[in-house]
């Protein structure tokens, strides 16, 4: 069973943290001093959330309000075993869900360019040309609800 929760504790913060660190620091070699940072914390303008799949932590996905119409998503990821099976659009569906259903009708993110047919299955546009980020080449994506 697959459930999403905001993390409201710092156990469950660690829990994403955890996820985020082996994603992109161990896996992607990005520096731990670029992919932590002061929005990593419970009393931020980001809410985070956890995926949890048979009460395992699973994937990760950071929410940063922009403003009180704009969310941009960011540090979105799933333990590898856990990707492409259909968690990342689901978790994008909650998000768009639960954000819009408190007015915000804007979402962009900034897409590792590698998995951008992703997010345009799921709807989002590209709106930039590609820039490097950490090393690796992203894209600018938007979505309006």
């Amino acid at each position: 069973m697959t459930e999403f929760q905001f993390v409201k504790t710092h156990d469950d913060l660690e829990k994403a943290l955890y996820i985020r660190r082996n994603v992109f620091i161990n896996e992607m070699g990005v520096n731990e001093s670029i992919e932590l940072d002061k929005f990593d914390t419970l009393d931020s303008q980001c809410k985070h959330i956890l995926v949890l799949y048979n009460k395992k932590p699973v994937g990760t996905a950071r929410c940063n309000l922009i403003s009180d119409t704009e969310l941009k998503i960011q540090r979105f990821c799933f333990l590898p075993e856990y990707r492409n099976v259909g968690f990342g659009k689901l978790l994008l569906e909650f998000i768009e869900k639960e954000f819009s259903q408190i007015g915000y009708n804007y979402f962009f993110l900034e897409a590792k360019f590698s998995v951008h047919k992703f997010y345009e299955k799921c709807g989002y546009k590209k709106v930039s040309d590609i820039f490097i980020e950490a090393n690796v080449p992203h894209i600018k994506m938007e979505k309006w609800i």
